[in-house]
Parts: structure tokens; C-alpha cells; sequence
């Protein structure tokens, strides 16, 4: 079986984390199987035409980590030839916790549990200087974003969780990402 390398990619709404999980997997699917985990969040918007209430973020935190198994478990008993497979994913538990706090004005103790599970080999923090632009789903804005992007860093450090910092065009966020990435795979090479 493959060892199983998770890259969460977190930050505010609107900062590129979904073309940036898509981009990765494919540009490393050539050499290790490689996929990518949807934020969970979109699917229940875009089936219940409406955003979770607070008491659906367990739901929401629960099925974003269902997700991630599947994937992960299809990718680490595929057969293509390599050590290695590569999980990116688009979000995590953590950012259905800060929301819940941005949004709802109070924590939710049972995502807080699941978000504070945090097992990922690398963590990919996209910052807010790309302009805000809507993807379609239902987001809070500019003001919102900044809110979320700062409470997130001091979750990070709280929980001290190390993360690399993204930023920049797209272009730019995808190089950065993939030197990351590729330094992870060669630190687990030794």
C-alpha cells in the first residue's frame, strides 16, 4: 500500500484554494497517484440551494473528512507504480470552525474536536491578496475574508500547526506550492 501524503490547502473564501488543489494534483499525477478533495461545503449549498445553519457545521466537518478517507484510500490502492500518493485538499474542519465562529458568533465544541485533529504531512495557507472575485456560492465578502484569514493564522499558531504561506497570482501561488510539495516528497524519500 502507498503512503499517503495529505496537503490541506486552507484559507479565507475566494483566495484560489480550489484552483490550487485541482492545479497540484494534476501537475503531480504524471509521477505519484494524485487527486484532490471538493470542499465538502459546495456540495450541500448547491444540493439544499442554501447555506448550512449552525447546527449543520458538525455535518459539514464530518463529510469534508468522510471525503478526504475515500479519496485517500482509493488513491493509496491504486496501480499506478509509486511509493507515494498525494492527497490535496480544498479545506478542511478547521476553516468549518473559524466559520462557525465568524458566522454563528460562537464556537461548535464538536467541530472544534475535529478540526483540532489536523493530520496532514504539509499545510498550505493562500493569503488574501488576489482581488475578491464571487465563484457562484453564496460567500460573505471582502470584509468577511479578512476577518477569517486573521483568525485563522492565530488558530494556526494556537494549535501550532506549521503552515507555508501562498501568495500571488495564480501563476506564482502554483509554483510556490509545488516546490512545497515536491520538498515534502523528497523529505520522506530519506
Amino acid at each position: 500500500m502507498k503512503r499517503l501524503l495529505k496537503i490541506a490547502i486552507v484559507g479565507a473564501e475566494c483566495t484560489g484554494k480550489s484552483i490550487l488543489a485541482k492545479g497540484l494534483s494534476d501537475y503531480f499525477s504524471e509521477y505519484h497517484p494524485s487527486n484532490w478533495v471538493p470542499e465538502y461545503l459546495r456540495f450541500f449549498v448547491e444540493e439544499s440551494q442554501r447555506t448550512p445553519l449552525a447546527f449543520e457545521q458538525i455535518l459539514i466537518a464530518r463529510e469534508q473528512k468522510a471525503l478526504e478517507a475515500r479519496l485517500g484510500q482509493s488513491l493509496q490502492n491504486s496501480s499506478k507504480d509509486s511509493d507515494y500518493a498525494l492527497l490535496f485538499c480544498d479545506t478542511t474542519p478547521l476553516l468549518t470552525s473559524i466559520y462557525s465562529r465568524v458566522i454563528f458568533g460562537k464556537a461548535d465544541s464538536l467541530v472544534d474536536q475535529i478540526a483540532e485533529q489536523h493530520a496532514y504531512d504539509l499545510t498550505l495557507l493562500t493569503q488574501i491578496d488576489l482581488p475578491w472575485v464571487s465563484d457562484g456560492v453564496q460567500r460573505d465578502g471582502p470584509k468577511t475574508q479578512t476577518a477569517v484569514h486573521e483568525m485563522l493564522q492565530m488558530r494556526l499558531k494556537e494549535l501550532q500547526i506549521p503552515y507555508q504561506m501562498i501568495s500571488g497570482s495564480f501563476d506564482q501561488r502554483a509554483l510556490q506550492a509545488q516546490e512545497y510539495v515536491s520538498h515534502l516528497i523528497k523529505q520522506h524519500q530519506i
